[in-house]
């Protein structure tokens, strides 16, 4: 029924103005965003996911912060300030999120390097990130998308943009697998 937008920034380094808005749409009509409530802490290139009742966002970059281990959480149906779900298990920025309606996956990640951790959380309970596996090599500034069954991330710029994609199965924790390839490299 909505889409959620949390975080962000704007301006150009080192003055960047950072946010710790939350933003929802309704998505069967048109319109500008109406305000949700806050991030538990201002940030931006959180890892985005959740299922229809929760949404999640964990870590995140601020300046001159630099990268959050912080996860947290919102009830999609009903506004107010998000809750502390918990931590990462790395404290990351630009880090691709991808969910199934019980487990929430984050991946990659810059820390101050790219990374290639795997880590989940059970959207219905709050608590700190487990261990899921490893991407097949380190990714930043990934995209993630999902079903039910399959997360896929896509993309990276490490150091330079690659047109890898890669694929997990969320129900069971385990290492990426290949995909496949963008048609254009890409992040």
């Amino acid at each position: 029924t909505r889409g959620v937008f949390a975080g962000g920034q704007s301006g150009s380094a080192p003055n960047y103005d950072e946010y710790d808005t939350i933003d929802y749409i309704t998505i069967a009509s048109v319109g500008n965003a109406t305000d949700f409530g806050d991030l538990t802490v201002q940030r931006w290139f959180a890892g985005p996911g959740g299922s229809s009742t929760r949404a999640v966002f964990g870590g995140g970059v601020s300046n001159p912060a630099g990268n959050h281990n912080t996860i947290d959480y919102i009830t999609v149906a009903s506004t107010g300030d998000a809750t502390d779900f918990g931590d990462l298990t790395t404290a990351s920025g630009y880090i691709a999120g991808c969910s199934s309606s019980v487990r929430q996956v984050f991946g990659g990640g810059y820390t101050p390097s790219a990374v290639n951790v795997l880590q989940y959380v059970t959207i219905a309970s709050a608590g700190n990130a487990t261990d899921f596996g490893d991407l097949l090599d380190t990714t930043a500034y990934a995209t993630g998308t999902s079903n039910n069954i399959r997360g896929v991330i896509v993309g990276d710029l490490n150091p330079a943009a690659t047109d890898v994609i890669q694929y997990i199965t969320i129900a069971s924790t385990g290492n990426s697998a290949d995909f496949g390839n963008l048609r254009n490299v890409g992040h």
